[in-house]
């Protein structure tokens, strides 16, 4: 062996056994398995000096702070995953360098069922004029969801935002007028019209307003890229940047916008992707 290649070889077993032992003083707790859909949370906790670290997950990447000891972020399987292993890739911040690690999560395949639904025709083909406001819309939501604020404000146990039972799962297959539409992206909760709607968690209101489809609309910034929806509500109670906690009053049931009876259609994003929220209510 040469000796550049026996240097290269020591300098890579060195690294190796660097960060193994720094990552003896890790615990990293994550599912080895999700469904598609699915939340699920990665937490880190250090015995050592440990202010965060860096995460990819899919094409999204985000800093995770550090709070007595432990970095804790809630993150999903959207929709429109390949199911299969896919890796989640960080680095932790330790002093004055970063631990690398790597853990895989088997993403498993789900099947859900269809939905057929009779709307008034503007609502499924909007007339072209009304086509760049409702645009205008949609950049909007894409922004608020897309937004990534490293404090974390959300904290367990969650607020359910009404106590009535599911009447729409997540990831339903919807046609409207027979015509196929995207996946229902949230769920629907049942809740007769006045209904009071409450805060999922603690967070910033980024987004009110009343949309074409969704009708009255709230959006919440809950901290980490973790943001909710309340949709077609009757009367909308915050503000845009205004601080909510949790269970507070944020609306009330309607059926402003695309729908055929009062209930709230609410809505999780992590890192911009819709998941199932049942799972962390019930």
């Amino acid at each position: 062996m040469t000796k550049t290649r026996s240097l290269c070889f020591l300098i890579l077993a060195a690294a190796l056994f660097f960060s193994s032992a720094a990552l003896a003083h890790v615990e990293i707790d994550v599912p080895a398995a999700v469904d598609v859909g699915a939340p699920f949370f990665l937490k880190v906790r250090s015995t050592q000096d440990f202010s965060g670290l860096h995460l990819r997950w899919l094409d999204r990447q985000v800093r995770v702070p550090a709070i007595e000891g432990e970095a804790l972020i809630l993150l999903g399987a959207p929709l429109d995953i390949v199911p299969g292993m896919h890796r989640i890739v960080g680095e932790l911040e330790i002093l004055d360098r970063r631990i690398a690690f790597v853990k895989e999560v088997d993403v498993r395949p789900r099947s859900f069922p269809e939905q057929r639904l009779r709307v008034a025709r503007k609502m499924v083909t909007p007339d072209p004029s009304l086509m760049p406001h409702i645009e205008e819309e949609r950049r909007q939501v894409r922004a608020a969801l897309e937004r990534i604020s490293e404090q974390r404000h959300w904290g367990k146990p969650f607020t359910r935002p009404v106590a009535g039972s599911v009447s729409s799962p997540f990831g339903l297959r919807r046609f409207f007028n027979d015509e196929p539409r995207a996946p229902h992206r949230g769920v629907d909760l049942r809740g007769a019209e006045g209904t009071s709607v409450l805060a999922f968690s603690a967070g910033e209101v980024i987004l009110t307003g009343e949309h074409y489809f969704a009708g009255k609309s709230v959006y919440i910034d809950h901290g980490l890229g973790l943001v909710t929806q309340y949709i077609h509500l009757s009367e909308i109670n915050v503000t845009y940047g205004q601080m909510v906690s949790a269970g507070q009053v944020i609306g009330k049931i309607g059926a402003t916008g695309r729908v055929t009876g009062p209930h709230l259609h609410f809505g999780l994003s992590v890192l911009g992707m819709w998941v199932d929220p049942l799972p962390l209510m019930d």
